[in-house]
């Protein structure tokens, strides 16, 4: 199961240490052969979440995600391949698109076996309710504006049972052709408030990392309960899901522990035992340190479908101005940047020519124009001086109006990848004019009550990833006028107007068509400067059984629910 949001890459933690805790463990566990054994540590690398509602920004994180992937029943999966398999737990049979009609319509007939963990029936009110708390961000229109995105939910006509409780059925009032990227559930009859308001509030407020999930619920494998979260100790234990209906799972306890992204550290941990998965983001000295790890480890680089990217806040008094934003471009030589990071420990790296499609895509095209695939600090100089720029003797361009090109550019903290990033970059613009300063920003991530967050676009220049799907047609909460994740402020009519249709289009073709249409329109706004394909980076021991690496925002623990101790 996995739930199918956006997610960006997040803040990586500091370490985290000590023996295993001691945990509640109910019996349980569902049909099948697997029973549950052992217990396994997934090192998360990522910053410990503040929040499990993956509906907001506190919320958005891979950490979330990794927690949430055992617990929330979703209609389909990513498999490590991208392709897309209905969840036979969950479902009877796979669900299809009907468009004979005047409208597109999908029934998912659901297991009779299929219940939440206080043994409710997961029915059709539980896609009803999934529906009706995203179908819109306009308080006016009974919707809540804290969600990162509706896409898909907000061109759903309306969700009912079918000939029983047990089918739900989907009426689109337009086509939507990435309906199978739907429904990651929750449960109606301990979320519903009974009122659009109150589960608006409920929404904002979130699941505190804290306090756990509402009632302890779970329709996947493994729950969660608020006894087994140390926040302080920057620690989870999920255990069986004792009303769990599908095969296993095949741990006990499957333990999440922050450990930070120092390779030191990441390496003890797997080779001490400490913990036997982790999904760190690589780097070259850790890459190395842990294939010297086997055959006690096995480890596995994978590209997906994330990217790393500069966002420049069309906000700001220096990137308002296109013509500063394409100088910024134009400075950069993103080939030397590639080959001095990623392409250090994987010969396979490459630029990244398209914010919607990655390298290793059919769909990719590199639309990209010539100027831009190679470093042009002589345009980027004449591009300033004619919006009134000059060079002064300290070598930093001056506005007369807007004075000094002096800039911020944020990024994650303890992720050497980045900075190693940032400093490349600094030192390539600075032959244009720009001064630089780096702010490694613990609250980047964090909500719009953080001043220097994405989400409250107090940045200047971000360097993060866009945690993507094989469901293209998200991409406009990130490039669509106004949309909730597009941070930069870009806005561009006609890439509105692609984008909204591409939500509609049934053909395929056309879609990719439109897709790589708008995609060569955002070189010419230049609010977001698409630099490589990310490479994830999954080590295990040898004593798990069961781990398949996930490049897609399904992420190393997809399959959870069949990992066991060999």
């Amino acid at each position: 199961m996995t739930a199918t949001f956006a997610v960006a890459a997040l803040v990586l933690a500091a370490c985290g240490g000590g023996d295993d805790p001691t945990t509640e463990t109910p019996s349980g566990g569902g049909e099948g052969g697997l029973e549950p054994s052992g217990s396994a540590t997934y090192g998360e690398s990522t910053a410990f979440p503040e929040n499990l509602n993956p509906l907001i920004a506190a919320g958005n994180s891979v950490a979330t995600s990794n927690i949430l992937v055992g617990i929330l029943p979703g209609a389909f999966i990513i498999q490590p391949d991208f392709s897309l398999s209905h969840d036979e737990n969950l479902l009877e049979s796979e669900p299809v698109s009907d468009d004979s009609g005047d409208q597109q319509v999908v029934t998912y007939e659901i297991s009779d076996d299929a219940i939440w963990s206080d043994e409710t029936p997961i029915t059709a009110a539980d896609f009803e309710f999934t529906w009706r708390i995203q179908r819109s961000s306009d308080p006016a229109d009974g919707g809540c504006e804290v969600l990162l995105g509706t896409t898909g939910y907000d061109q759903i006509e309306s969700v009912e049972p079918g000939d029983d409780d047990k089918t739900a059925v989907v009426t689109f009032t337009d086509p939507y052709p990435d309906w199978q990227s739907l429904f990651t559930l929750y449960p109606a009859h301990i979320l519903d408030e009974g009122d659009d308001a109150a589960n608006c509030t409920a929404i904002t407020e979130g699941w505190p990392i804290a306090e756990g999930l509402p009632e302890e619920f779970s329709g996947g494998p493994y729950q969660l309960t608020a006894a087994n979260i140390d926040a302080g100790a920057q620690t989870v234990v999920l255990t069986p899901n004792p009303n769990w209906y599908g095969e296993g799972p095949g741990l006990e306890n499957l333990i999440y522990q922050s450990i930070g992204s120092e390779s030191n550290t990441t390496v003890a941990a797997l080779q001490n035992n400490e913990v036997q998965l982790a999904s760190p983001q690589p780097q070259l000295d850790l890459v190395g340190q842990i294939e010297g790890l086997a055959p006690n480890v096995t480890s596995s680089i994978d590209f997906g479908l994330s990217f790393e990217h500069f966002d420049m806040n069309t906000a700001n008094v220096h990137l308002g101005k296109p013509e500063v934003r394409k100088a910024f471009a134009l400075a950069l030589d993103r080939t030397s940047l590639v080959e001095a990071t990623v392409g250090a420990f994987d010969s396979r790296a490459q630029v990244l020519n398209n914010r919607v499609f990655v390298n290793n895509q059919p769909e990719y095209v590199d639309t990209a124009p010539e100027e831009y695939n190679a470093q042009d600090i002589e345009g980027a100089v004449a591009l300033l001086e004619g919006v009134g720029y000059t060079i002064g003797a300290d070598g930093v361009a001056t506005h007369p109006t807007d004075g000094p090109l002096q800039l911020t550019m944020s990024t994650t903290q303890n992720n050497p990848l980045r900075e190693q990033t940032i400093d490349l970059a600094t030192a390539q613009v600075a032959d244009a004019g720009f001064a630089i300063e780096k702010f490694l920003d613990p609250d980047i991530f964090a909500g719009a009550e953080k001043p220097t967050s994405l989400e409250a676009r107090g940045f200047e220049i971000a360097l993060f990833a866009w945690v993507s799907s094989p469901f293209f047609s998200s991409t406009k909460s990130l490039y669509v006028t106004g949309e909730g994740q597009n941070y930069a402020g870009a806005s561009v009519p006609e890439v509105d107007e692609l984008l909204n249709a591409l939500t509609s289009e049934v053909d395929r073709d056309a879609a990719v068509t439109m897709a790589n249409e708008a995609d060569a329109l955002l070189w010419e706004e230049m609010a977001t400067i698409p630099l490589y394909q990310k490479p994830t980076f999954t080590a295990w021991s040898s004593t798990l059984e069961g781990i398949e690496p996930n490049a897609s925002l399904a992420g190393p623990l997809w399959n959870v629910g069949q990992i066991t101790v060999a």
